[in-house]
């Protein structure tokens, strides 16, 4: 992979972060890369196969957070299938679509079970939000 685009998509993931008042979305996309890479390997390989040949490209050229978080997105449905949501700063959660604002995006798997992805999240949550990740990501009721 060109090391010039992978430094030049990096740069411009966190420009648009910094612009939009969101923290860097990639520690949680991490986190699940090393998870399948433990358990699912295969899954694993098509991630970062996915990430070299679609998102370096795409994020070089095209919005950052949305190409970023559709990238999140599959990630998650490769535990399983789900729903991506916005949560605004009263905790109301809509569908997200590649044209709502940043945000709290979170991936919500159809099993019970399986964790709920943090995709984006802003550097300032409303208590709503803050609420919100702690009981769906955290799973903590208090």
């Amino acid at each position: 992979m060109d090391s010039q685009l992978r430094a030049r998509a990096e740069g411009r993931l966190a420009e648009a972060a910094q612009a939009q008042g969101v923290a860097d979305p990639r520690p949680p996309y991490r986190e699940r890369l090393r998870r399948l890479r433990q358990s699912q390997p295969e899954a694993f390989d098509r991630a970062i196969q996915h990430y070299e040949q679609h998102v370096v490209p795409a994020l070089a050229g095209s919005d950052p957070l949305s190409t970023w978080i559709d990238y999140g997105r599959f990630l998650a449905q490769l535990d399983g299938e789900g729903r991506t949501v916005h949560v605004d700063e009263q905790g109301r959660a809509t569908p997200w679509t590649t044209d709502a604002p940043a945000g709290l995006v979170l991936f919500i798997p159809e099993e019970p079970a399986s964790d709920v992805l943090v995709l984006c999240q802003p550097l300032e949550s409303s208590d709503a939000q803050e609420a919100t990740v702690r009981l769906l990501v955290e799973r903590k009721l208090g």
